[in-house]
């Protein structure tokens, strides 16, 4: 009978390789300022909270650093000025969390909701965030330099003054973000989805934009395209006045009479056929 109650307790607790430590969750509940003095009293100790529920809890300034958590539940936590570097947080959701000012760099975030949160001034550099959702979000000044943020859906989400140099966006979804003064020199948006996006003064020096969507885009007044690649990107209906555009290349670029050219002239047959653009009616 004991041998049963202990295969059932093994299966409910462990299936899918997944159970945290009740003892840390325990020890978690006590405090910040606690668990803490824990982790600096106890460095190499694992800390495994993967399923853990954390709903709506209290955690500023918390050091979760290389921690397990995946699959964790943060959702509307309190995480401000949280240390969640290097840590396993795949599938993890921290819907309408405040992580602001908090560290996640080095950290596996793929498949992890990350969306209705704030993230202002996070630090995500490094980070794997593929397939992520991160949709309807603040993430002013945060800091996603060198991250993978591939096939993640960032629709409607505040990005303004964030740095993104060298990190890879590809078929990522940014429909109507707000984006403005963002650094993505150098970033990766082949098939990226900007759509109705704010992109004044944004730095887009040397972007691989390759057949990225950027139609109907309203505002890109000095953001700056030099040496940026739009090779098949769709400029049609989109804003380009007061763009600077210096080696860019669009060769295969679709542009029509409703595309707004960096001169503020509409675009023309003409200025395509010099750029080895399309020209759509």
């Amino acid at each position: 009978m004991a041998t049963a109650l202990l295969f059932c307790l093994l299966f409910f607790t462990v299936q899918d390789g997944f159970a945290y430590d009740a003892s840390l969750l325990a020890r978690l509940k006590q405090g910040v300022s606690a668990w803490n003095q824990f982790r600096k009293d106890n460095p190499s100790y694992m800390i495994d909270l993967r399923m853990a529920d954390l709903r709506d809890t209290h955690l500023k300034g918390i050091n979760l650093s290389k921690a397990r958590l995946a699959k964790a539940n943060f959702s509307d936590a309190n995480l401000v000025e949280a240390d969640l570097s290097g840590a396993m947080l795949e599938g993890t959701n921290f819907k309408g969390a405040n992580l602001s000012r908090g560290k996640v760099s080095d950290a596996q975030l793929s498949e992890a909701d990350l969306s209705s949160g704030f993230f202002i001034g996070t630090d995500f550099s490094r980070s794997s965030l593929t397939r992520t959702a991160m949709q309807q979000s603040v993430f002013v000044n945060a800091t996603f330099t060198d991250a993978n943020l591939s096939w993640s859906d960032m629709g409607n989400s505040g990005l303004d003054f964030a740095e993104t140099a060298g990190a890879k966006l590809v078929g990522v979804n940014l429909k109507k973000a707000s984006l403005r003064a963002v650094n993505f020199a150098g970033a990766d948006l082949r098939d990226a989805n900007l759509v109705e996006v704010d992109l004044q003064n944004a730095d887009l020096s040397k972007a691989d934009l390759r057949g990225a969507n950027l139609s109907f885009s309203e505002n890109m007044a000095a953001a700056s395209l030099n040496n940026a690649d739009l090779s098949f990107a769709n400029l049609v209906n989109t804003d380009l006045k007061g763009a600077e555009v210096e080696n860019a290349k669009f060769f295969g670029a679709s542009i029509s009479s409703k595309t707004i050219l960096p001169n503020g002239s509409r675009g023309n047959a003409e200025w395509a056929k010099a750029r080895e653009a399309r020209f759509v009616k």
